[in-house]
């Protein structure tokens, strides 16, 4: 039988945390008094929670002295266009747009069939985005990249509070994949359907949009023509005027939940069974308690405005190693590891550090530490 948990705090009475270091660090500033009681929810698949109902008395002023957790710049990392045939002159305009290597990838069905061509492109210019309209074909998949600076706490600890607490909005429930050091909020490989949406997270990788500055690195992914579609994006330069803040409100959900599993273990006479039975259920994370209690997940205290996200995309992004891939030929690009046994379509090539990227592309190596993130 699972332990009953008792409340462990009235109204305006705080009890002290050992069980997170990060949520020491983006505890809510509130007034005294201001906090309810917790109320004890029954629920069938769970022990006993305790959940802090959102504030409803809380006034503006008092949300504006809550301290922000991190900055973030948001930028446009990857970008897919798909076409029924090359066109004219594309390539080489793009090239000259980006100063690097761009190319097709053929389309096949099971059969072999050719239907299609795939245009894959990293860190897009406004310029470049701008030229592509005239092109036509499909916005089949952009990525929105958010580098997250914390300001009072490790990348470690800012990693572990996105892993722990962030959800994907309208995700059906299932499980999460990590793979090496990035976890996917939707599980998907090679030959599967590839689904709308997905939400991965690194931060073992400097930034690409702040000269190299350590950053957890959280992508938001629009997979197919059809998630582009529903947040009316039917053209490249559509893209140019698209609202990171808006999109990251909509999608993603960044909750209390370590501060909920806090409560519960500070509060039992067991705290060693709490803790493992949320370790075994949910895994600490958010994202799965929803899929088990989605009526209890609009209980939780957001977080999201106490994240810095400006209302315009940054440019600039620098490519890393984990692009490179995309810059090679069909025939090097055949050459490499199958990417059969990978959880990304492709696999990531480097350039060694020494080597000019103006130089022969053909002198690039695998790199299999890199390369497990982009989807193809």
């Amino acid at each position: 039988m699972r332990p009953t948990i008792a409340p462990a705090r009235l109204a305006g009475i705080r009890t002290p945390l050992h069980e997170s270091d990060a949520m020491t660090k983006i505890k809510s500033i509130r007034r005294q008094g201001a906090t309810p009681p917790l109320d004890t929810i029954r629920s069938s698949s769970a022990s006993v929670k305790l959940i802090r109902p959102a504030d409803l008395a809380a006034s503006a002023a008092e949300a504006l002295d809550e301290p922000l957790i991190a900055k973030v710049e948001a930028y446009l990392d990857t970008l897919e266009l798909t076409y029924p045939r090359r066109p004219k002159g594309l390539l080489a305009e793009a090239r000259a747009i980006l100063g690097r290597p761009v190319w097709f990838k053929d389309i096949s069905d099971a059969e072999g069939n050719r239907w299609g061509v795939r245009l894959h492109l990293h860190q897009p210019t406004p310029e470049l985005l701008t030229a592509l309209d005239k092109y036509g074909g499909s916005l089949s998949r952009f990525d929105i990249a958010f580098d997250i600076f914390p300001f009072d706490m490790s990348i470690e600890l800012m990693a572990k509070v996105i892993r722990e607490c962030a959800i994907l909005r309208w995700r059906r429930p299932q499980a999460m994949f990590e793979f090496e050091s990035t976890l996917y909020w939707t599980e998907w490989h090679l030959g599967q359907i590839r689904p709308d949406r997905n939400l991965a997270e690194y931060h073992d990788l400097p930034s690409k949009i702040d000269a190299g500055k350590p950053a957890v690195h959280l992508e938001l992914r629009f997979q197919t023509s059809d998630a582009a579609k529903a947040q009316n994006l039917h053209r490249p330069s559509q893209l140019i005027r698209l609202n990171p803040r808006a999109l990251f409100d909509k999608h993603i959900r960044i909750l209390d939940f370590q501060q909920h599993i806090a409560d519960d273990i500070n509060s039992s006479a067991n705290p060693g069974r709490v803790r493992g039975f949320y370790k075994r259920n949910y895994q600490r994370r958010v994202q799965l308690f929803k899929d088990r209690q989605p009526h209890l997940i609009k209980l939780l205290e957001p977080l999201n405005s106490r994240f810095a996200i400006k209302d315009h995309l940054t440019w600039g992004a620098v490519s890393g190693p984990k692009d490179a891939f995309t810059w090679l030929t069909r025939d090097q690009q055949s050459h490499h590891p199958s990417a059969a046994e990978h959880p990304s379509s492709v696999l990531i090539m480097q350039l060694p550090e020494s080597v000019d990227h103006k130089m022969d592309y053909s002198i690039m190596y695998p790199y299999s530490s890199a390369g497990r993130r982009q989807h193809q």
